[in-house]
């Protein structure tokens, strides 16, 4: 990892955002179009309302074998959204459309595709290669 960057501080901002953006919903206060983004994920998993409603879980440490990273799993699907809005790569926007049209959950949809990028992802950290976003592609065609 490169040392240069506080990655560290960067979650804990993203968290802090993520409590922001919750409370924001709460209040019922006016949202930016990017915290409407996450608000409309963050309300699309409410599996994990006691984690946005805890500021001890603010600071706390997810051990991926026994439990899912909730702020991990919403800035996914902030990530994802962000590829189906902007068509970029094209593929993403392209299997949502025909996933659904055949009548497939749209939030099912959205997991089939997360899985493949963070197999993705995992795999090119494990080798230390560059993302192959031709491989992608083909992976999220096969969907």
């Amino acid at each position: 990892m490169n040392e240069d960057i506080p990655y560290k501080e960067i979650a804990m901002l993203n968290r802090a955002l993520m409590a922001d953006v919750w409370r924001k919903i709460d209040a019922n206060e006016d949202l930016s179009p990017e915290e409407e983004l996450l608000a409309e994920q963050l309300q699309a998993h409410p599996e994990f309302s006691y984690v946005w409603e805890n500021d001890e879980m603010l600071e706390h440490a997810f051990d991926p074998e026994r439990e899912e990273n909730p702020f991990l799993h919403i800035s996914l699907h902030v990530m994802l959204e962000r590829q189906i809005n902007m068509a970029e790569p094209p593929c993403v926007r392209q299997a949502v459309e025909r996933l659904e049209a055949r009548g497939e959950d749209p939030h099912e949809v959205r997991h089939a595709i997360l899985r493949v990028f963070v197999e993705e992802l995992w795999t090119l950290l494990a080798r230390k290669e560059r993302f192959d976003v031709e491989r992608y592609h083909d992976r999220i065609e096969k969907l």
